[in-house]
Parts: structure tokens; sequence; C-alpha cells
């Protein structure tokens, strides 16, 4: 079984945000699954997606909630916690403890709500570096994440590629996409459409649970194809129940969608998937920075990109660029495209392809 160690650090110094504000002070959160060597080169840092925390193994809370990645990380497990420290940290603006929306405001005393400043990809990242530095890790032995967690990856490398001694990255592009971004958009009117939303100021009242439910429902349609509803779910109705020829869920995949949406309730925070989801359109390598080859032209290690087949919103195709620019600049590369029906969250969902690609990649 896995340990599970937590702490959050408190940063007194001030954090500089690309958006031209500070964050001053700032907390970082994260959790910690292994021990960390005397040298403090063991470690691997696993950044978490959109819709997870730092919770990434083991049992957390009082409903022992399993972690997203328990199928990778534990003893023997392909991130061995035997051999490597596994340090998982909550994104900026996330609802795992790190600074936020729902964090005080040193200026007023009560949550930042829609004050909050918004904090990009890069500001994340920047928040993982200050909180490498005070774990005395100067290099990571490698650095892994899939989604909001593989922009995060990207990010590493281009900005401190020194400090990273191997990188994997699953399911992400080098910039979002419009379609996305329109995408996010229409899922945070979801939120804000909920009247107990308030303009984010909901922290001493109701949580608009109706309007983060409705969000988690529209994500489910996102996360997994086509494919995967119908192998699911077909069209099979309720156990017991025949067409009733009204609007109450009777079928399997509404029955699922209702689930969803309920889970939604108390497991995230509403203002933050809004930060989130703003971070992610906001994520272009190439802003500023001339062409992907100029992003990446210091980069020399090792990399690992695992894509989906059936993945429509980071398509192989668009990660496929990553590598040719990658091994073009001497960083040896290695591109994986997996068949897996669940399609973009299939590194969550459906990790059988997945754990020995990572498992080998990390054991050179």
């Amino acid at each position: 079984m896995v340990i599970v160690h937590t702490e959050t650090v408190v940063f007194d110094e001030p954090l500089h945000l690309e958006c031209g504000r500070d964050l001053h002070p700032f907390e970082i959160a994260y959790a910690r699954y292994g021990e960390l060597n005397a040298a403090g080169d063991n470690a691997i840092l696993v950044l978490h997606g959109l819709t997870t925390d730092q919770h990434a193994a083991g049992q957390s809370g009082p409903q022992r909630r399993p972690g997203w990645w328990d199928a990778v990380i534990g003893p023997g497990k392909a991130m061995d916690t035997d051999r490597w420290c596994i340090i998982c940290p909550n994104a900026l603006g996330s609802y795992g403890g790190s600074s936020g929306p729902a964090s005080s405001d040193p200026k007023t005393g009560r949550p930042y709500g829609m004050r909050f400043p918004i904090a990009t990809i890069a500001d994340s990242v920047a928040s993982q570096v200050h909180l490498a530095d005070h774990l005395g890790i100067r290099r990571f032995h490698g650095i892994a994440g899939g989604c909001f967690g593989g922009f995060q990856v990207l990010e590493w490398m281009a900005r401190h590629g020194d400090r990273v001694g191997r990188a994997v990255v699953i399911t992400a592009t080098p910039r979002t996409s419009a379609h996305n971004l329109a995408l996010w958009s229409v899922l945070r009117d979801a939120i804000r459409s909920d009247p107990n939303w308030k303009g984010g100021d909901y922290y001493d009242g109701p949580p608009p649970d109706a309007g983060l439910g409705l969000m988690a429902k529209f994500g489910a349609l996102f996360w997994m194809n086509r494919q995967t509803y119908e192998q699911k779910f077909g069209l099979q109705h309720l156990a017991g129940k025949v067409p009733a020829y009204g609007f109450e869920p009777e079928f399997e995949a509404e029955a699922f969608l209702e689930n969803v949406g309920r889970n939604a309730a108390g497991r995230m925070d509403a203002n933050s998937l809004l930060y989130l989801t703003r971070a992610v359109d906001y994520f272009d390598m190439t802003r500023g920075h001339g062409s992907l080859r100029d992003v990446f032209a210091n980069y020399r290690s090792p990399t690992l990109l695992v894509s989906y087949a059936k993945d429509w919103r980071y398509p192989a195709e668009e990660m496929a660029e990553i590598a040719t620019v990658l091994e073009a600049v001497g960083a040896p590369t290695h591109h994986m495209t997996l068949d897996s029906p669940g399609g973009h969250g299939s590194f969550l969902y459906d990790t059988a392809g997945l754990t020995p690609l990572l498992g080998d990649f990390l054991a050179t």
C-alpha cells in the first residue's frame, strides 16, 4: 500500500504572474509518495489534470477516496515508490490547497473569489520551481503529466530544461485550439448560470452545485468519445425500466451523467474550474517566443510523448509536431500513439497500455 504524505508550503516572497500582478504570499500544497534520498536525485514530479488534484495515489479524506493514478504510483508499479520519491503539487488556482480563488485575500481576510488573478500554466510551473528549491531538488529524475499536467511538463521542458532528467507528456499539444477554447467557454457558462454562483462570492452560502454538476456532465462528453459511450451503455435501459415515454432518466447513459453531476458537488470548487480552464485558453508556447523550435532550442533530455488515436481534443498529429521539433534540436524522443476506446481520458481510465511504457522509460 502506498503511503501518502501531504504538506502546504507558504512562500513569503512574491510570485510575479504573467498577467502583471503579484501573489504575496503564495501557498503550494503537495503530496509525496516515497522518500527523497539524501542527494535529492530520485524525485519524479507528477502534474495533475484539470479535474484532479495532488491526490494521485493512495486513499484520501474521510471517504477514503482513491487516487487518480493508483495504477501507476506505488510499490512495484511503474512509478515505484520503493525507488522513487513522487512529488505531486497542486496547481495555482486549483482547489486542493494551493493559492486560488478560495484562498484568503490578505487585503480583506475574505476569499478572493473572482478577484484572484489569472494564473497561467507558466505561473504554476514557476510556483513548482519554488517548491523544488524548498525541497532541495535541483533536478528531477523525471517529470510527467497528462492533459493540463502535460501542458505544465512542456513548460518545464522549455523554461527549465536543465532541471528535467526526462519528460513524459501525455495528451497535450503546444497550444490550445480554438475549438477547445470554445468548449471551455460553454463549460464556464454552465457554472455562471447557477444563481448560487453570485459572481464568485458564494463561499459563505450554498455553492453553485447545479452549475458545477452541469459542467461536469458536459465534461464527461469530452473525456470519452462516441465509441466508448456505445460500448459502455449503448441504448440500454436502467435495470427494471421499460420505455416510460417521459423525461426522467431511464437510459444507462443518462444515469451515468447524472452520477457524474452529483459526484462533482463537494469535490471541486466552481471558481477554480473557471480559472483552470482559462489558464488553458491562454496556453500557447510560441506566443512571444518565435517558433516551436525556438521554444525548445536548449532542451536535450529524453522525452516520451503519448497520444491516443481516438483523442479528438489533442490529436496525435499535433503531438507529432512536438516530436519532430525535439528530434531536430537533439532531444532523444519517442512518440507512441495508443489505441484505446476511451480517447482523451484513457491515461486515467485505461492505463494498461500506458503503464509499461512509463515503467520502462523511467527506469532507464
